[in-house]
């Protein structure tokens, strides 16, 4: 078992040997005198989570995105509640009315006239 005064257990990333780094930094190899980043073993579970930046940025797209829905509300075009059907509505100018079938009667045929 390693003594805790020895520090931590590395193995150097030029010559391979391993070595303990007794608490040192920066770590240097003692067979090669090459200094060693330690790398981490194990990956994290989570992620570190997004950066300033993208934090900045995210923010600056969804303003953006909501700025663009507004902007949409004020337009002056024609929407599907402004419209008016021809066929309901009797309009002044509205010269054809060849349409109106309400005063016309059907009346059922009786088996002579077949």
């Amino acid at each position: 078992m390693a003594k805790p005064e020895w520090g931590e257990k590395h193995r150097c990333s030029a010559c391979g040997k391993p070595f303990y780094d007794m608490k040192k930094t920066p770590i240097i190899c003692p067979a090669c005198g090459e200094e060693n980043t330690p790398e981490r073993l194990l990956k994290p579970r989570r992620s570190a989570g997004p950066t300033e930046a993208a934090k900045k940025a995210a923010a600056a797209a969804a303003k953006k995105k909501a700025d663009d829905l507004i902007d949409d509300d004020d337009d002056d075009t024609d929407t599907d509640d402004d419209l008016i059907d021809p066929d309901t509505v009797d309009l002044p100018d509205d010269e054809d009315d060849d349409d109106d079938l309400s005063g016309v009667v059907i009346k059922p045929k009786s088996d002579d006239e077949s």
